[in-house]
């Protein structure tokens, strides 16, 4: 089952993707605006379909309504740090984006006011189903995830170079497009033998596999646990692989009117413009 949130007929809904058709869900959020089926045994329903061809008035939203937390992880794939002149990390780098960072599938991207070199970062963002701290050495962090979905980390380049810490630089508003749907763990194959690309304008600019991560999703969702109590609802974006636009010769960030396509096998692809 792929899990979406959307925007139709004036109010905001949830439904399950399958074979081009969406069948809406009556899903609630709890007091701290976690999505039930996240926590919850949820008995889809499967009486109405909308064929997605048909409805011009849909407008898709990030899958995730309000998640407590998105701890995203640096330089992550060792090429993408050599592309950068960098070692690569001997520990996780982290760093954070907000709620108000995101923004849905095919939605239309604002160039930030506050950089030149605006960038782009495919990712594999993780969505956590279970409260986890501190787990034991025979606790599995792979039980800590409900799914997974595509994300990018867009990027203010010359913002973030210019300051100590990232938080102007990545985590302002629109910066993390993501979706369009949350597919279950249980739906996908080995999460450390996933390819992962983009593409601008139709032009393949990042292409690589998940294996080729410094850090295991397992690694991090134990190292980070330690010290922060993970939620059901949080995302955990996992890095970027080689290939952005900064570090291109010459250089190629995004322009208004770009279009971007994301993906990573067994995912919905992610599209989104710049405006």
């Amino acid at each position: 089952m792929k899990w979406v949130r959307y925007f139709n007929e004036k109010r905001e809904q949830y439904g399950i993707l399958r074979n081009n058709l969406l069948y809406p869900q009556k899903i609630s959020r709890d007091i701290n605006g976690v999505e039930e089926y996240l926590t919850e045994s949820f008995d889809p329903q499967f009486e109405v379909a909308l064929e997605l061809s048909e409805s011009s008035t849909l407008k898709w939203l990030p899958p995730i309504a309000r998640p407590g937390k998105i701890i995203c992880v640096g330089r992550n794939y060792a090429a993408h740090s050599i592309e950068q002149g960098k070692e690569p990390e001997s520990i996780p780098l982290l760093f954070t984006k907000y709620s108000t960072s995101m923004t849905g599938h095919n939605a239309q991207v604002p160039f930030p006011r506050h950089s030149e070199y605006f960038d782009y970062e495919v990712e594999l963002a993780v969505v956590i189903g279970k409260t986890t701290f501190d787990l034991k050495p025979e606790e599995d962090p792979l039980d800590s995830i409900f799914g997974l979905t595509v994300a990018n980390d867009l990027t203010a380049r010359d913002v973030q170079k210019s300051e100590k810490q990232w938080t102007r630089g990545k985590a302002f508003d629109n910066s993390m497009p993501i979706g369009p749907s949350v597919v279950p763990l249980k739906d996908l194959n080995d999460l450390s033998n996933l390819d992962i690309w983009l593409k601008v304008n139709g032009e393949l600019r990042q292409e690589s596999n998940t294996s080729h991560m410094i850090f295991s999703i397992p690694y991090l969702i134990r190292y980070i646990s330690q010290v922060i109590t993970l939620q059901p609802g949080d995302i955990l974006m996992t890095g970027t692989p080689e290939g952005v636009g900064f570090y291109m010769d010459p250089v190629s960030t995004l322009q208004k009117g770009d279009q971007i396509t994301s993906g990573v096998s067994g995912l919905d692809e992610l599209h989104f413009s710049i405006q």
